[in-house]
């Protein structure tokens, strides 16, 4: 009978082996683990989606107004956790593993030879006359895989700041007045919608001239089918678009007139 304190050579050699490998696929499942507390988890039928959580960011950012000085934008940037957050223990770096064993030789009832081995002190004792072996193993292991790293990636380089709000700075290199960014809120809002009422006449234009150059195609292929093109209806709606222009232009000057000569900037 075998003593039982000896398991075979090959046993004892890939234990430690075995072992790490287990950690590795404990750790690769806390990896899956970790993702998933980052987010919302979300069942989409059979398919689970993780809605990765943000993490709000407020900062400010002096940026200069051409000739009209400087102001101070307040912006809000959301971090998506996954991104910052270091993947702590994704892989065993690195593993030394010294021991040492006593070996022999045991026959088998058929007459086959195995060799067993348990682990024993360095030292060789004057009453133990076995055999010993040391080993040394030293094992490496991938770092963390593409696919975070790419994922890190892109949700690093998507992240976009969105304006809160935009403090003006006044002559004396001081933030403005309330009163000051109020009337510069006021006023970015009409440039903002007036940029958008020029983007819109010029997109009637444009439909207007495909309309026509349409129309034109259509009267030279089949005369008596062609659509109606009623151009007056966004004539008319140009004509609109540019007396509230007109409307939004005179706000501003005029808030810029009163601020600058009533309150000088100050």
């Amino acid at each position: 009978m075998v003593d039982s304190s000896f398991i075979p050579l090959d046993d004892l050699v890939y234990a430690p082996l075995h072992a790490l490998a287990q950690s590795n696929q404990q750790l690769r499942a806390q990896v899956v683990e970790t993702i998933k507390s980052m987010g919302t988890l979300r069942q989409n039928g059979t398919e689970e989606t993780i809605q990765l959580q943000n993490l709000n960011i407020a900062y400010e950012q002096v940026r200069q107004e051409g000739d009209e000085g400087y102001s101070v934008d307040n912006l809000l940037m959301q971090v998506p956790l996954l991104s910052i957050v270091p993947m702590a223990g994704l892989h065993v770096e690195k593993a030394e593993i010294d021991f040492s064993t006593e070996v022999k030789v045991d026959r088998g009832e058929t007459g086959e030879c195995a060799v067993m081995a348990r682990i024993c002190s360095p030292e060789q004792r004057e009453s133990d006359f076995l055999p010993r072996v040391s080993y040394r193993m030293r094992i490496g292991s991938l770092p963390a895989t593409e696919g975070i790293m790419r994922l890190t990636d892109l949700l690093s380089a998507s992240q976009i700041a969105k304006k809160l709000d935009t403090t003006p700075v006044a002559v004396d290199g001081n933030p403005g007045s309330d009163d000051q960014k109020h009337t510069w809120q006021e006023i970015s809002g009409l440039r903002a919608k007036i940029k958008k009422l020029k983007q819109l006449h010029r997109k009637i234009t444009d439909m207007i001239e495909e309309q026509e150059r349409m129309e034109q195609i259509g009267k030279e292929a089949f005369a008596e089918m062609v659509r109606a093109f009623d151009k007056d209806k966004y004539l008319m709606a140009q004509a609109n678009i540019a007396n509230r222009i007109m409307e939004y232009q005179e706000r501003i000057t005029n808030r810029e007139i009163e601020f600058g000569l009533e309150k000088d900037y100050k």
